[in-house]
């Protein structure tokens, strides 16, 4: 987006390092709501907000605004790595599905283990689980909030947002994302997570009034949290189909970027890197994402994690282990990525 920018204030302690604690956030608010959008802007110094123990990150001061212009006109497609949203208690980094992956033994301290970027994050943690056992760094994954890394960010549950535990009321807003509409929690009420999301992760119907956030209940397109990929948002939407999503992202094509992934249970599946149109409501992407969908694998010739042909930039062949990278970097610095065999089936 374009809607970020480096401001002055003294409250943001900028410079300073994080704590593990969520004592130094900062963060300050000035948003108006109206038919579902929010409008103005958050001021933070990304900081946690609650104890996390991530430790590095250094506090930066930003503001961001909502909408941000880069994403007023929607549908868009949202960024494969970096900010899609802001918390609304600490103005907290939330980022979308996709990992930028880890080079061979960064993630684990016996050398093994190596996860391709492009892949959504539950993918990639279960891969280099299988990979390094007890040598896994743990403290490189998601923690019980839902983030991790430094600076702290959010990919999944944000579980420290809401009460994930209260599934009778609709869940409460949570965050605001890049165009300006909201991200709440897993349940839609009665026990229930709804099931007429679209590819986006979102839509129409009622939310519950949030005086704090000056949020009236109403019937609004808004997005929710979910278990199974994109977690946050897969897309600005609204969408009316899965072509609509993949029609966003270059990346969905199905002649580019298709992985083949091999899981532990001994067969190999189709997987199309850097492509966040995971399901339309209730719908799952199987002509994508096959393993995500239930759909039986190609036999291996054993069982052991394999490293299966990859694509090159000029065609088919075998790349080279790429130069040891953080994770969520942005997706161009690195031109040269290597497929793993990720060591887990999936199942929605």
């Amino acid at each position: 987006g374009t809607g970020e920018t480096t401001v002055t204030d003294a409250n943001c302690n900028s410079g300073t390092t994080c704590s593990t604690d969520g004592t130094t956030n900062y963060v300050s608010k000035s948003l108006t709501y109206s038919d579902g959008i929010f409008s103005g802007s958050i001021t933070s110094n990304l900081c946690p907000n609650k104890a996390s123990g991530t430790q590095g990150s250094t506090a930066s001061c930003i503001k961001q605004d909502f909408p941000d212009p880069s994403f007023t006109n929607p549908p868009n497609a949202a960024p494969g790595l970096g900010r899609v949203g802001m918390t609304l208690s600490g103005g907290v980094n939330i980022y979308g599905a996709l990992e930028a992956g880890f080079s061979l033994g960064q993630a684990c301290s016996n050398g093994q283990g190596d996860c391709e970027g492009g892949v959504d994050v539950a993918a990639c943690e279960a891969e280099l689980g299988a990979e390094c056992g007890s040598a896994l760094k743990t403290e490189m994954f998601m923690d019980t909030c839902g983030g991790h890394a430094s600076p702290y960010h959010f990919h999944t549950k944000l579980a420290c947002e809401y009460d994930v535990s209260s599934s009778a009321p609709h869940s409460p807003v949570i965050a605001v994302m890049l165009d300006g509409r909201g991200l709440y929690g897993k349940w839609e009420g009665n026990g229930a997570t709804p099931t007429n999301l679209d590819a986006c992760n979102g839509h129409i119907g009622p939310v519950p009034a949030d005086s704090g956030n000056g949020v009236s209940a109403g019937d609004v397109y808004h997005y929710h949290i979910t278990d199974n990929p994109p977690f946050t948002i897969g897309c600005f939407g609204p969408v009316d189909s899965l072509a609509a999503c993949e029609s966003l992202y270059t990346e969905c094509a199905t002649s580019t970027n298709t992985l083949t992934i091999a899981a532990l249970d001994g067969f190999a599946y189709p997987y199309q890197q850097w492509c966040t149109c995971y399901q339309h409501q209730g719908t799952c992407n199987s002509a994508h994402f096959p393993g995500l969908c239930g759909a039986t694998g190609t036999a291996l010739a054993d069982t052991t994690p394999h490293l299966p042909p990859v694509r090159s930039t000029t065609g088919l062949g075998r790349k080279t282990q790429a130069a040891a990278r953080p994770p969520c970097v942005p997706r161009w610095f690195w031109s040269s990525r290597r497929r793993r065999a990720l060591a887990r089936p999936w199942g929605w």
